[in-house]
């Protein structure tokens, strides 16, 4: 049961989100008081609980379609049942709340930078909005999860905003640095996620994808054209002296495997691609982290 649990909330995914924001904060600053790891540490927490809840809710609504295309998550094959996996989705999402407040009162309390820290709430309020309006499906929702393109580009926001979060821990979250990375993971994420839906086409019979309405072949054009852009944003900071010029030999791991996915998207090798542009993400992530490091 544990395991299924787990699964749920997809643990593995929730745990590199939630390591994404202490990304964020060492991009700015390596030399941390107490208090500042304490309340970075706490914004991991507060977003590996969103995390943990989007994806609980996330499996409850795709249950039809999972019973298709991903017939091994726990609602579809019985592990859990609707019921457990909305009690879970529940309990994550008050718990994110949670540690959002204990991180206020700790930075009320404890540092003089509290009006620097305000946009901590912003942002969990944003990530909130994209939450309920990418999958809710009411007469108050955008419904983007049934919106195509519009969908992707809300998740894939989300996976950026995480590293401005962690920033914001520590009352940096304006760092033009951060928002840089932020904007590689979400072109990346947007290409993927894009890829993801040309592979599950079939069984999303209830969601207007991009794939089906211009088709996999136009789709995998458009996930292309991100890709290339996203290449601006991960060579910049270098060009701009944000980080060390010759440190962006850390980034070639990065460019080499986006650009790697040319010829396997031109095969139609739609696993293979999104998965080399995961990893191409959490190269360029550690690329970026580890010239700020070094450069601080």
């Amino acid at each position: 049961m544990n395991g299924a649990y787990w699964r749920l909330i997809r643990g593995g995914n929730t745990l590199v989100g939630a390591s994404t924001v202490i990304v964020g904060a060492l991009l700015v600053r390596t030399e941390l008081s107490i208090v500042e790891i304490i309340l970075i540490l706490m914004h991991a927490f507060c977003v590996a609980f969103f995390m943990a809840a989007w994806n609980a809710f996330n499996d409850i609504q795709d249950a039809g379609i999972d019973a298709i295309n991903h017939p091994e998550r726990p609602i579809p094959n019985g592990d859990l049942t609707e019921i457990q996996a909305k009690a879970m989705g529940r309990a994550m999402f008050l718990l994110s709340i949670i540690t959002l407040l204990g991180a206020m009162t700790t930075a009320a309390l404890k540092t003089t930078y509290i009006v620097d820290w305000l946009p901590s709430i912003g942002i969990w309020f944003i990530a909130f909005l994209l939450m309920f309006h990418y999958e809710m499906v009411i007469p108050a929702s955008f419904m983007l999860k049934h919106k195509g393109l519009a969908g992707n580009i809300a998740v894939s926001a989300l996976v950026g905003i995480v590293i401005v979060f962690g920033a914001a821990a520590i009352g940096s979250w304006n760092n033009p640095l951060v928002w840089m990375v932020a904007t590689v993971a979400m072109l990346v994420n947007s290409a993927r996620e894009i890829i993801k839906d040309i592979e599950d086409e079939e069984g999303d019979s209830d969601r207007e994808t991009l794939p089906k309405k211009i088709g996999p072949e136009m789709s995998r054009s458009i996930a292309q054209l991100l890709v290339v852009i996203s290449l601006i944003p991960l060579v910049a900071p270098y060009a701009r002296g944000y980080l060390e010029q010759g440190l962006i030999i850390l980034q070639i791991p990065a460019i080499l495997t986006l650009i790697s996915v040319k010829p396997k998207l031109y095969r139609g090798e739609d696993h293979s691609s999104q998965r080399s542009l995961r990893v191409a993400m959490i190269l360029g992530v550690s690329g970026f982290l580890i010239s700020a490091i070094i450069g601080h």
